[in-house]
């Protein structure tokens, strides 16, 4: 009988460790729920400032190529006027200058 009773107490005293083992556990895993949203809402905005990165450079790229494109008119219309230049006489392109 004294037995049983000490049997008894041990596995008391034992599911007394484990409910409190998994009160821990619980809590651990209510952490990591909390760690694992808030690394989801920062990966969230993450995906919307990369997106807004590349859109930012997509517009860039659209301006570069305008810009390359304006400075191609602008060295064009400098060799027709150099050209200009050179088929005008002297005189005219020194009252051209003045």
């Amino acid at each position: 009988m004294i037995a049983v009773r000490q049997s008894l107490k041990y596995s008391n005293t034992t599911l007394k460790y484990l409910n409190t083992t998994l009160k821990y556990l619980n809590t651990t895993l209510k952490y990591l729920n909390t760690t694992l949203k808030y690394l989801n809402t920062t990966l969230k905005y993450l995906n919307t400032t990369l997106e807004y990165l590349n859109t930012t450079l997509k517009y860039l790229n659209t301006t570069l190529k305008y810009l390359n494109t304006t400075l191609k008119y602008l060295n064009t219309t400098l060799k027709y006027l150099n050209t200009t230049l050179k088929y005008l006489n002297p005189t005219s392109r020194y009252l051209l200058l003045i």
